[in-house]
């Protein structure tokens, strides 16, 4: 709490400084020298007094008339008055008042923090807007939210211990067959080396442009998995709309844009090689988020956990030469997704990171094995990294659909999910995993489901699925009317 109180004096005191500078005061501590002070403003009151009283007694009396159709009102003649007062104070007032800055007319202009127009205090020193935003960093961030603090925690000691092995592979993605990588993944991030971000760090490139034409050819849609998200760098803006045509393309839909904002704390008077097609310098860039598959927030809880992380990552502008992302995107892609299948594509070797297989031509060396790969994930729900009973108590989630009084189905899964699990698993014991719904009706319930057995040689027939479900329902272990014939099982 000292430190934080520190760092606020230290950055109140540099505010002071610079308007000193500005209003060409000795020090921050004259700063009300320049500025009027309270015997200079009762000066100012008084004279406009005066010049308001000298008026009126030179001014003729008005006769009072009684009203008649289409004349003035009194009131109409008073208003008008003021406003002959009002330019005769403006001819007459022999003070002029002269603007020095927007320090000179803002409140609190004499208290530790004079300051608050970002936009002329960018023009005066340099420093952006965003730089005044507080709590940005990840350690920081969740300082006043203990809840939110202790389920980061959680889930990155989670992370840590369910991630794979970091591994790599050097390849040139303008050659490289996507689908020898021989896997589907549940996460891809795709950082395309685009013209304008070597332009803008006016540095040479290493490696060639690639133009959205190059991404779009990116078979993405031959690793992904049937639910799965990718995460696609677009630039500053003139990307935005061709990320979209290349989500489309791979079968992905725009859910979401998470935008980085840069600050220039420790540089404020650096000006980046701008745009020649650019009005203003920028800022930002932007990551499109697409969806594959069905994913809901409020069933979907083993592969997707929302809420955790904002949609903005506020991080410092790297030095001129420098074309890294933020790793703030990796925490909130781990912390949103619990799939273990995660890839890199145009990584370097600072990306190379434990949970992810990072591929990309300037690599500078190779220790990726399909087989050894696919070696985590036998089983069917490997890829998941699960959820402790802590974090699932902490995590936001979505709110309990109530039913309504004037009918309608029941939640989707629920109830129905619940009853299923339990018949099947007294009958059939640990070989019986999951069920999942797919779809059901209310009243005489249609319900189309799949369920789910680990790692058996045979799979029970759908004569034995059926009886058991009916000798439930017979025996009151089932509370439904169920139509059993769209009832599958699947190994």
């Amino acid at each position: 709490m000292n430190s934080r109180l520190q760092e606020i004096r230290e950055k109140q005191k540099l505010r002071r400084q610079i308007l000193a500078q500005q209003l060409g005061a000795e020090s921050a501590d004259s700063i009300g020298a320049v500025l009027h002070s309270k015997d200079e403003l009762k000066e100012i009151e008084e004279t406009r007094e005066a010049s308001r009283a000298s008026y009126d007694s030179s001014a003729p009396p008005l006769k009072k008339k009684p009203q008649t159709e289409g004349e003035e009102t009194e009131e109409d003649v008073e208003e008008q008055k003021d406003e002959v007062e009002v330019q005769q104070e403006d001819e007459t007032n022999p003070y002029e008042e002269v603007y020095k800055d927007s320090s000179t007319f803002l409140k609190g202009t004499q208290s530790l923090n004079p300051h608050n127009d970002y936009c002329q205090h960018f023009v005066d020193t340099g420093h952006r807007p965003q730089n005044f935003i507080r709590d940005v960093g990840l350690a920081d961030r969740f300082e006043e939210y203990p809840k939110l603090r202790e389920l980061i925690r959680l889930k990155d000691e989670l992370i840590s211990t369910t991630n794979v092995p970091p591994m790599y592979l050097q390849a040139d993605l303008d050659h490289f067959e996507l689908r020898d990588l021989k896997s589907q993944f549940d996460v891809i991030l795709i950082e395309p080396p685009l013209e304008e971000y070597y332009r803008e760090s006016g540095i040479s490139h290493t490696e060639r442009f690639w133009t959205w034409d190059d991404i779009m050819r990116l078979e993405i849609e031959e690793i992904s998995a049937l639910r799965s998200f990718v995460f696609l760098w677009c630039g500053s803006g003139e990307g935005l709309d061709l990320g979209r045509m290349c989500l489309r393309k791979w079968g992905f839909r725009r859910c979401e844009d998470i935008c980085w904002i840069k600050t220039n704390k420790n540089n404020p008077g650096k000006t980046k090689a701008l745009d020649p097609k650019a009005v203003f310098q920028r800022t930002k860039e932007h990551c499109l988020m697409g969806i594959k598959g069905t994913v809901r927030r409020s069933t979907d809880g083993d592969f997707i956990h929302a809420n955790v992380d904002i949609d903005l990552i506020i991080t410092e502008e790297p030095e001129m030469g420098n074309v890294e992302k933020p790793v703030e995107i990796f925490h909130i892609i781990e912390h949103f997704c619990l799939g273990r299948r995660r890839l890199h594509l145009f990584g370097r070797d600072s990306t190379i990171r434990p949970g992810w297989l990072t591929v990309g031509p300037t690599l500078t060396n190779t220790n990726f094995n399909p087989e050894a790969y696919a070696s985590h994930f036998p089983l069917p729900d490997d890829h998941l990294s699960g959820c402790t009973e802590e974090i699932e108590r902490l995590r936001p989630k979505s709110p309990v659909k109530l039913k309504s009084d004037r009918g309608g189905g029941a939640p989707r899964g629920g109830r129905v999910t619940t009853q299923l699990n339990k018949v099947y698993k007294e009958e059939y014991g640990d070989k019986f995993n999951r069920t999942i719904i797919n779809g059901f009706s209310a009243g005489s319930i249609n319900i189309d489901a799949v369920l789910i057995f680990n790692n058996v040689t045979t799979l029970p027939n759908a004569i034995s699925v059926v009886d058991t479900l009916v000798n439930a329902t017979m025996n009151g272990n089932l509370n439904l009317t169920v139509n059993t014939s769209s009832i599958v099982a699947q190994e």
